[in-house]
């Protein structure tokens, strides 16, 4: 892969996991959106979405996970214009930094959802793995010769 799909991967798996924690967000603001997640079970989206590791600082998870994924998106956009002539380091830098504390926040997460809750949002767990695909696109992009810049 080139630098520059590894860019447009970037944007893809961003774009998507905005889409979800839009529809999270949502759901926490309008009670007559659907819960599109069963109710019953280890599979339990309501009674993840409604507990108190919901909401940090005041402000529901779905609503930071928007923001971080409207940086990771920047930052996406951003590289895919600057990996024609190499990735410069800073910007590097800084999409593995921000893909790190998604990837943080994604651990801890996923331990509030098994061992806290004893319950998994599927809708959660869609961007807990896109947060870790970023990742796996940082690290594979990073290896690349031609991802060293000028």
């Amino acid at each position: 892969m080139t630098l520059r799909s590894y860019g447009h991967l970037r944007v893809a798996l961003t774009v998507i996991g905005f889409a979800i924690a839009a529809y999270l967000t949502l759901l926490h603001y309008d009670s007559s959106v659907p819960l599109a997640c069963g109710s019953g079970g280890v599979i339990n989206c309501e009674t993840v979405l409604s507990s108190p590791a919901s909401m940090v600082l005041g402000v529901p998870v779905a609503v930071w996970g928007l923001l971080w994924f409207v940086v990771a998106f920047v930052l996406a956009l951003m590289w895919t214009r600057a990996s024609g002539g190499g990735e410069p380091p800073h910007l590097r830098a800084a999409g593995l930094a921000w893909t790190l504390v998604g990837t943080a926040t994604v651990l801890w997460l996923v331990y509030q959802e098994i061992a806290e809750i004893g319950r998994i949002c599927i809708w959660c767990t869609a961007i807990h793995l896109l947060v870790l695909a970023l990742l796996v696109v940082e690290v594979r992009a990073d290896q690349r010769p031609e991802a060293t810049g000028p």
